[in-house]
């Protein structure tokens, strides 16, 4: 069964890479660069892909329901910028330095609330464990239903050819999902670039694009040591006046990469061997864009652009998430879905425990409602005894009650209710259930004098907002 996913902050493509690999149907992505966003097109266009190339601050989750239509959102991933977070950045301070990008991991969050998408997955660099808005985000996420776990890891242990920690942070209404363990044998730089056709002989664009040094560079690259020597070990005479500097760290400037190891993180500094270990290991020039995109685990035939900037080049596959690392992570989230779509893992009973666990209260479209009652000036309780359906909102006092639900899993005839093809007959039977336990709630309201009001997903969005209060009105007065 193909499953839902949204990649926010894509990058040009490693995430999608990842979640398609991995069997997702990415239905669509977000990204406001627009050389990632030319990256991206040119390779998942062919795939159906929505690319938004905005400003996810400007974005309306409607426009992506519109894409789902009706069907459920099985995995929201994102990886929203890290620099601000990153170590580096830091400059050996314990708060991360202030960097408006930081505050995007609250636009996950909101998608995350809008979507109500059945599980999450959030990939950073470890520094954002110690971030105010991290911590805010996840214990948003817990009061959502969603029981957020997160772990660093080093996705060399995932088949990744590079020394490269990331945290990772997973949630499902669907019960728990553990990270993926890295038990994978070590690939090196050997295993992915070292059968590369020269530079000066290849047909492949992306190999042909490296930084070309003036003549005093380059015979400071010749003096480097092959297969993993640095800046350190070059006669005093070619070392620069600023690494003579006590203190001075990045020891791994003008480094050459070691075939039988695995690589630096690839960072966006990947095409300057002054940013890092970023130089061949044998050959006198710094690692191409193409060996830069393997070591990253991009498929060979990727595409890059060739009127891309080297500089921007460099950023984007620097920045990007590494495809096998995230595959694995998204394979891990499959299986759980699995659990719960797949009919013949499960029997009835079993399958019924699973899907109790799906997040009914606190919904995004039910805090909705409740800011608007607040607004307008109204009282209300979110229980009481004197009914048994439990009514989403309650006003005891006038003997009225408000149910928020859900198209999907209300069976709403809007596109949202629509069922999924895959597995219809289960779903048919889930969802008639559910629409006949919703009609003896209603009973249950009537028959003990109270009135009662649905109000449908669908109808709950900022430009419908007026009209939600004169209902709201009309049915309390």
């Amino acid at each position: 069964m193909p499953y839902n996913a949204v990649d926010l902050f894509s990058g040009c493509g490693g995430m999608t890479e990842g979640l398609i690999n991995a069997g997702f149907h990415v239905v669509a992505a977000v990204e406001i660069d627009n050389f990632a966003a030319k990256t991206y097109r040119a390779n998942h266009e062919q795939n159906g892909v929505t690319l938004f190339e905005t400003d996810i601050r400007q974005l309306q989750s409607d426009e992506i329901l519109q894409l789902l239509n009706g069907e459920p959102l099985h995995l929201l991933a994102g990886c929203p910028p890290c620099q601000g977070f990153s170590s580096l950045r830091k400059k050996n301070r314990k708060k991360s330095s202030k960097d408006p990008r930081n505050s995007l991991i609250l636009e996950y969050c909101r998608m995350v609330e809008e979507l109500q998408p059945l599980c999450i997955m959030l990939e950073n660099v470890p520094g954002i464990e110690n971030y105010t808005l991290f911590k805010r985000v996840f214990t948003r996420l817990k009061k959502l239903g969603y029981n957020p776990q997160y772990k660093i890891v080093n996705v060399a242990n995932y088949g990744v050819p590079q020394r490269r920690k990331r945290l990772v942070m997973t949630g499902s209404l669907l019960g728990n999902i553990s990270i993926a363990d890295g038990n994978s044998k070590l690939y090196t730089v050997k295993d992915y670039i070292g059968k590369m056709q020269s530079v000066d002989e290849t047909t492949d664009p992306v190999h042909r694009r490296y930084p070309h040094h003036s003549e005093a560079v380059m015979e400071r690259i010749r003096l480097i040591p092959i297969d993993g020597g640095s800046r350190c070990d070059l006669p005093d005479a070619y070392t620069l006046e600023c690494h003579r500097k006590e203190g001075v760290g990045f020891n791994d400037v003008y480094g050459r990469l070691r075939w039988n190891d695995v690589s630096s993180t690839i960072t966006g500094g990947c095409l300057n061997p002054s940013k890092g270990r970023f130089l061949h290991p044998v050959e006198n020039r710094c690692i191409t864009a193409r060996e830069a995109a393997l070591l990253q685990t991009f498929r060979k035939n990727y595409i890059f652009p060739e009127d891309i900037p080297l500089t921007n080049l460099a950023l984007m596959i620097g920045n990007a998430l590494p495809p096998i690392f995230c595959s694995a992570q998204s394979v891990q989230i499959r299986q759980k879905l699995d659990e719960v779509f797949m009919s013949d893992i499960f029997d009835s009973e079993k399958r019924s425990e699973i899907m109790k666990r799906v997040r009914n209260k606190d919904t995004s479209p039910e805090l909705f409602i409740r800011k608007l009652l607040t607004i307008l000036g109204y009282r209300y309780r979110l229980s009481t005894k004197k009914l048994s359906c439990h009514p989403d909102i309650v006003f005891p006092s006038r003997k009225k009650a408000i149910f928020v639900n859900g198209c999907f899993w209300h069976g709403h005839n809007c596109k949202r209710g629509h069922l999924p093809e895959t597995n219809k007959e289960f779903w048919t039977e889930k969802i008639q259930s559910n629409v006949a336990r919703d009609q003896r709630n209603y009973d249950e309201c009537t028959k003990k004098g109270w009135q009662y009001l649905v109000i449908w997903q669908c109808d709950i969005k900022t430009s419908n907002v007026e009209d939600l209060k004169s209902q709201l009105v009309d049915f309390l007065q």
